[in-house]
């Protein structure tokens, strides 16, 4: 079986073209647009007055409690499998995930703390939701950009096992969706503003049948008894999902049906609640694989072997779908 180190090098220049192609998007975006800040415009200034935000303030404190206690974790399974490395194949892999976690759960505390010092808020077009400058929290938007294509690798790479090529298409259109939605705050002409929103939904489209597939994939190359299978199939219709009631809390403000600050406290209590869910999800698929483990090792104890044990086998590797066992 491929070694962590080496799966890892090989991996590494995937994330970093579909953080290129963000980055560029972005400043192309930017630089298109030239979106001003919200202080810098007396409009923005009379709409959004600088309030309390209890919502954001708590979100922190649940946040930080969540991204301790995972990394003690991460740190302390570490610690006690550098005596297994050599017996268990590919335990390695099994401290990804909670990599991926800690790092959105920091992520997600940073934004939070912008939201409640009201930092990198922008003005949008006269006339978006109705409103002369319209507030953007453009802080929000630069946590998707990085949270979200962490959430869709847990959910394709890790839950189900696909190649990372596989989940690129979607990570990156989703990331480009996310831009284009953003700049449509600063376009001034209706049409061109609707018809860039209903691009954007266009591509959520494209990405959640990409997403949906790789269900359709993962089922019908696994076995009933895979542990925690339904869990890691749920775990991805429930990203989809997730991802179309941002896009209604989006269009609802669009239209003027929601308040700048109505739509900034649904997005930080979904962007907290998805982010509890993925851990809650990846807490059960975890418990789910070390039972079976521990079954298979009691069940084939009487059994000769060379001393070695495989995550890959035991925990349901995709044949065919993915290099590395899946990333639990």
């Amino acid at each position: 079986m491929t070694s962590a180190r080496e799966v890892i090098r090989k991996s590494v220049p995937l994330p970093l073209t579909w953080a290129a192609i963000t980055v560029a998007a972005g400043i192309l975006a930017v630089g298109t647009f030239q979106p001003r800040l919200c202080s810098e415009t007396v409009a923005c200034g009379e709409v959004h007055k600088p309030a309390h935000n209890a919502v954001s303030r708590y979100a922190i404190c649940m946040l930080a409690t969540c991204l301790i206690m995972e990394l003690a974790s991460l740190y302390l399974t570490w610690k006690r499998a550098q005596s297994v490395v050599d017996i268990v194949v590919g335990v390695e892999f099994t401290f990804i995930p909670p990599m991926l976690l800690a790092t959105a759960f920091f992520v997600l505390i940073i934004e939070n703390i912008a939201v409640c010092n009201l930092w990198l808020i922008h003005a949008a077009a006269p006339g978006v939701g109705d409103m002369p400058a319209r507030p953007v929290f453009s802080s929000i938007i630069l946590e998707w950009l990085v949270n979200v294509p962490i959430l869709i690798a847990l959910a394709g790479a890790s839950a189900l096992g696909r190649p990372l090529r596989e989940v690129a298409r979607p990570l990156v259109v989703t990331n480009l969706y996310i831009i284009l939605s953003w700049s449509a705050y600063f376009i001034g002409d209706g049409k061109m503003r609707w018809l860039a929103i209903g691009v954007s939904f266009g591509m959520y489209l494209w990405a959640s049948v990409d997403m949906a597939l790789w269900v359709y994939r993962f089922r019908k190359a696994t076995t009933q008894d895979l542990p925690a299978r339904n869990l890691r199939c749920a775990l991805n219709v429930g990203l989809i999902l997730a991802f179309f009631v941002y896009g209604l809390v989006y269009l609802a403000a669009m239209a003027g049906l929601l308040s700048s600050e109505g739509e900034m406290l649904a997005y930080v209590v979904m962007n907290v609640s998805v982010k509890l869910g993925f851990l809650l999800a990846f807490v059960g698929i975890r418990s789910s694989q070390f039972f079976d483990l521990i079954v298979g090792l009691l069940a084939n104890s009487h059994l000769p072997h060379d001393g070695q044990v495989s995550l890959g086998d035991e925990f349901g590797y995709v044949e065919g779908a993915s290099t590395v066992p899946l990333l639990y």
